[in-house]
C-alpha cells in the first residue's frame, strides 16, 4: 500500500512537472510570436541555435567547459569561506557580530560592481571569474550556517556538554541535522548566483566561456544564440542540481538514504 502510494505521489508529481514546462513553452512561444524575432526568439529557434552550437567543438572546449570549472572553482571556494566563517558565528555570536559588516557589504554590493572590481583587483580572466564567483556564494553559504546553527535549542547544548557528549557525536546528532535544509538550500541558491556573475564577469572581461560566446552573439544580433547560451547556463545548474546537489540533500536530510 505505501509502495502503491509513493508511486501515485511520483507519476502526479512528474505530471506537474510536465504541465508547467508545457505552460512555460506555450507562453514563450505567444509572447516570441508577437515581440518581434530580434527582442525575443521562440522556443524552435532556440533549440536549432543550441544544436548548433552543441555541433561545435569549440563551443565545449572554450565555451562550457571554462564557464563550468570557473563556476564550480568559485562555488567550492565561497562554500569553505562562507561555512568556516558561518560554522564560528553560529557557535560564537561575538565573532557573527564583528563579521556583520562583512557579509552586510557581500550581500548588498551590486553584481555589475563585483565585477567591475574584481576586474581593478585581478585583470581580466579566469582568476577575476573565480574571486567574484566565490564572493557571491559566500554570503549565502555563511547565511545559512549560521541561521541554522542559532536555531539549535540551547537546552539540548547544555545537556550535551553536561554528559560529556564528544564533539564529533555533537557535530553528526546535533549541528548537522540542523543546518542540513537550510544549507542545501542555500546551496543551490548559491550555485544559480554564482552562474550568473560568471556570465557578466564572462561578457565584460574574457575571451572564453559561456560569457563571451553571450557577447558574440549580442554584437551580431544573433538573438536565438543568446537565448541558447541562456539556456545553456539554467541547463548547467540545473544539471549539477540535479546530482551533487541532490546527493548532498540526501546525505545530509536523510541520512543516507535515497
Amino acid at each position: 500500500m505505501k509502495n502503491n502510494l509513493l508511486g501515485m505521489n511520483l507519476r502526479s508529481n512528474l505530471l506537474w512537472r510536465l504541465l508547467g514546462i508545457v505552460f512555460f513553452l506555450g507562453a514563450w512561444q505567444w509572447v516570441a510570436a508577437r515581440g518581434g524575432g530580434l527582442a525575443l526568439a521562440s522556443p524552435l529557434e532556440t533549440w536549432s541555435a543550441l544544436a548548433d552550437l552543441a555541433a561545435q567543438p569549440w563551443f565545449w572546449t572554450q565555451g562550457m567547459l571554462p564557464t563550468l570549472g570557473r563556476v564550480l572553482t568559485g562555488f567550492a571556494v565561497g562554500f569553505l569561506a562562507g561555512g568556516l566563517l558561518g560554522w564560528a558565528a553560529g557557535i560564537f555570536p561575538e565573532a557573527g557580530l564583528m563579521l556583520l559588516p562583512f557579509r552586510w557589504v557581500l550581500s548588498s554590493v551590486p553584481g555589475v560592481v563585483l565585477v567591475i572590481l574584481a576586474m581593478l583587483w585581478c585583470g581580466v580572466g579566469s582568476g577575476m571569474i573565480i574571486l567574484i564567483v566565490a564572493l557571491t556564494c559566500a554570503p549565502t553559504i555563511y547565511m545559512a550556517l549560521q541561521e541554522g546553527l542559532r536555531a539549535v535549542d540551547p537546552a539540548l547544548c547544555e545537556m550535551a556538554r553536561a554528559y560529556r557528549v564528544t564533539l564529533r557525536k555533537r557535530f553528526t546528532e546535533l549541528y548537522l541535522p540542523a543546518v542540513a535544509a537550510p544549507l542545501v538550500s542555500a546551496c543551490v541558491v548559491a550555485l544559480g548566483g554564482g552562474m550568473r556573475v560568471a556570465i557578466l564577469g564572462e561578457t565584460l572581461g574574457a575571451s572564453q566561456g559561456l560569457g563571451y560566446t553571450l557577447a558574440l552573439a549580442r554584437a551580431d544580433l544573433n538573438t536565438p544564440m543568446l537565448y541558447a547560451v541562456a539556456l545553456v547556463s539554467m541547463l548547467l545548474v540545473s544539471a549539477i542540481e540535479a546530482t551533487f546537489l541532490r546527493c548532498l540533500r540526501n546525505k545530509l536530510c536523510c541520512g543516507g538514504r535515497p
